[in-house]
């Protein structure tokens, strides 16, 4: 967490005396902090059942580090909430809806960590008739043409 905000802020958040704690590494506060974001991030993510439990705990590099940054920014809004008085609610408004806007967008599947069996799925595949195929069906609406809507104005025709 120290490696992504103050260390300073960090520890002011965390005392509950009015001076810094010494040291955050093994506070508990942060450590709960950071399982409470975890929790959140994890209940968010999974609803969409794009993620299982198994991929989400295997995250590597790039994925694992934006995961990490996800929590300590919730993990922040809850500290920042231990001390509304001094930071203000429109600083915990601001770190809290950053962090849920992207949680937003993985549980939209806007957004998505670096899972294989995600990145092969790719996007859906359309099927049905190419228009070179649409072109030469006999179908009733050209039978009938004063009949039916033409048929350029009913389907695309830009697959061939």
């Amino acid at each position: 967490m120290v490696l992504r905000y103050d260390e300073l802020t960090i520890k002011d958040l965390v005392s509950d005396t009015g001076e810094p704690v010494a040291d955050v590494t093994d506070d508990e506060r942060v450590l709960a902090a950071l399982e409470d974001a975890s929790g959140r991030m994890d209940a968010a993510v999974l609803v969409s059942k794009i993620y299982t439990p198994t991929q989400l705990s295997a995250l590597t590099g790039n994925s694992l580090a934006l995961r990490k940054r996800i929590c300590c920014q919730l993990a922040m809004a809850y500290l920042m909430g231990r001390r509304l008085e001094r930071y203000g609610s429109e600083s915990l408004k601001a770190a809290n809806d950053a962090a849920e806007d992207y949680l937003e967008r993985l549980r939209k599947g806007e957004r998505l960590f670096a899972v294989d069996a995600l990145i092969d799925a790719g996007l859906p595949e359309i099927d049905g008739p190419s228009t070179t195929q649409y072109r030469t069906l006999n179908l009733i609406p050209d039978r009938t043409k004063n009949f039916y809507p033409s048929r350029r104005s009913r389907l695309p025709t830009d697959r061939d």
